[in-house]
């Protein structure tokens, strides 16, 4: 039953995140987690979820604060390193303290540095509800994780803006032309028809190259 629920959960694609505070004893503690999601615009708002027999949960309990970085497509090998068990994840890593004291890496898609606000039970795991006092967000792909693996991220391939009204009235003045031809079809082409069929043509030719350079 259970691995039917995960497997049936692992459906929703997420992004991937690395969670980080700083132990009382002034260690950087972080781990992975999938389960990051907002909460409220007004206050703002965050939560994620840490398993209850996680080590480090005593120090997010403690800490009243953390980081929550969502990582960049290239960032698998981060996301690889913080999913494991054990000590020394941040051996060879690049960060520097937050505003809040937690640690923040210097690569990421966004980051967002919060103060504790709740902590719920949640089943085999608990609840951190942090209120964000700083955020940056980046233009880079997102790392994703879809049916417990990662996946790819893919661009709309709908074309925007200006390529987009240009593919319209090359379709809109393809659409005039197949008018046109349709009474060619039928025999009812007259001088002015066939003029308008040539006209619509060289549009078309025009509005074509006009896209592609």
């Amino acid at each position: 039953m259970q691995r039917e629920f995960r497997d049936a959960l692992g459906s929703f694609a997420t992004g991937v995140t690395i969670a980080t505070t700083l132990a009382a004893d002034g260690e950087p503690v972080g781990v992975t987690a999938s389960s990051f999601n907002s909460v409220s615009l007004d206050p703002p708002l965050v939560l994620w979820s840490l398993a209850k027999n996680s080590l480090s949960r005593e120090a997010f309990s403690a800490s009243g604060h953390f980081a929550v970085h969502v990582l960049a497509a290239s960032q698998r090998a981060l996301s690889d390193r913080f999913a494991r068990s054990g000590a020394n994840k941040f051996d060879g890593v690049d960060w520097l303290r937050g505003a809040l004291g937690a640690p923040v890496f210097p690569e990421f898609a966004a980051r967002f540095e919060c103060r504790t606000r709740h902590e719920y039970e949640g089943g085999d795991h608990i609840i951190l509800v942090g209120e964000v006092v700083e955020f940056e967000a980046r233009p880079v792909a997102p790392l994703l994780f879809l049916a417990g693996r990662y996946a790819r991220h893919q661009p709309d391939s709908e074309p925007a803006g200006d390529e987009a009204e240009e593919t319209m009235d090359i379709l809109n003045e393809a659409l005039s032309l197949e008018r046109a031809l349709e009474t060619v079809v039928e025999g009812k082409l007259g001088e002015a028809e066939l003029a308008e069929a040539r006209r619509l043509m060289q549009r078309i030719v025009e509005l074509a190259r006009g896209a592609s350079s």
